[in-house]
């Protein structure tokens, strides 16, 4: 049996995807108390190690051929004002890096690193090329490949995935984007629907070209779903509907402008709610788990902070396994 080590483990939907192949978690480390209490609740406590990454060294890290890192990526977006490497969350990578390096000859011969796409431009690029060097001064090859979720369900989510392996890495095509997976087959008939005059507030929050939008929709003769945010344009709270039927790229919902919402729109009516928990686990591929142990909030907190279980299983079928095997 493979098995992985598996750093910034978050809610444990990395070890989701790598489980389906027979990649088996032996040790996972994440900080955050309310994370650590969901992947706990779905892979008991045996691997998880809850603490600050900064306080591990190579010799506490077991001997395993295969190692994952989903580091923060508040410094690589708008969120984090794309520090980058010089912001406090972003920058864990490197002390993943340190710990290898630690390892000495007993690092793993394949890793595995995600985050956002903001990883490869953060500092004109210069972040990208500290953590592929990093790598490459360990001994490993890298490559990388751009994967989104949308392949596997209905919501844009395009991450880049660096790989290392000390051998000859050679990765294939990323799986296209389907166009017939839509949001109206995950979202819940009922719900919570917003009464006539906070609809009417969110219409009127609409920009011209918005509001077109949402007409069109509602001209049509078969209901839609739409996932829609909330921005701030010019200093005011305004919403924006995606173009097509599907919901955007789950975010951590903390703030005004995280949160996702979905439109249905058709047969002459528009109406709107707040997106579900449900709804973000079946965007997640991650509906199979259990989520009792903290609150819907703090559950769609998790998952917006974490992998889509599909795409974890392509790329182990389609690139870790084939590595791993030479």
């Amino acid at each position: 049996m493979i098995c992985t080590v598996e750093f910034f483990a978050g809610m444990g939907l990395m070890r989701a995807g790598l489980e389906r192949v027979g990649i088996k978690t032996v040790f996972a480390n994440d900080i955050d108390e309310t994370k650590a209490k969901l992947y706990a609740d779905n892979w008991g406590r045996e691997v998880l190690h809850v603490g600050d990454i900064r306080a591990l060294n190579g010799d506490d890290i077991p001997d395993t051929e295969l190692v994952t890192a989903s580091f923060p990526c508040t410094d690589m977006s708008l969120a984090g004002h794309y520090k980058g490497l010089k912001g406090t969350q972003s920058s864990l990578v490197l002390d993943y890096l340190r710990i290898l390096d630690e390892m000495g000859a007993r690092a793993p011969r394949t890793m595995m690193i995600e985050n956002v796409m903001g990883f490869l431009t953060a500092n004109d690029g210069r972040d990208w090329e500290t953590v592929v060097g990093g790598i490459r001064s360990l001994g490993y090859r890298t490559a990388h490949i751009v994967v989104d979720a949308s392949a596997f369900v209905p919501q844009s989510r395009a991450r880049v995935f660096l790989f290392g392996h000390k051998g000859t890495i050679e990765l294939p095509e990323p799986p296209n984007v389907r166009k017939d997976l839509r949001l109206a087959t995950v979202a819940e008939e009922d719900g919570d629907w917003w009464p006539p005059d906070r609809l009417r507030a969110f219409m009127q929050t609409l920009s011209p070209l918005q509001s077109k939008r949402v007409s069109r929709y509602q001209r049509r003769f078969w209901p839609g779903y739409y996932g829609a945010f909330r921005r701030t344009r010019g200093g005011r709270a305004v919403w924006e509907v995606r173009s097509d039927e599907r919901a955007g790229a789950l975010r951590t919902t903390r703030g005004g402008s995280a949160k996702q919402a979905i439109v249905r729109a058709g047969c002459g009516d528009v109406a709107v709610r707040w997106m579900s928990l449900k709804e973000y686990a079946r965007l997640q591929g991650a509906d199979h788990l259990r989520y009792d142990s903290v609150t819907p909030s703090q559950a769609m907190f998790a998952l917006g902070d974490a992998v889509c279980v599909p795409v974890i299983e392509w790329l182990a079928k389609h690139c870790l396994i084939p590595l791993l095997r030479q």
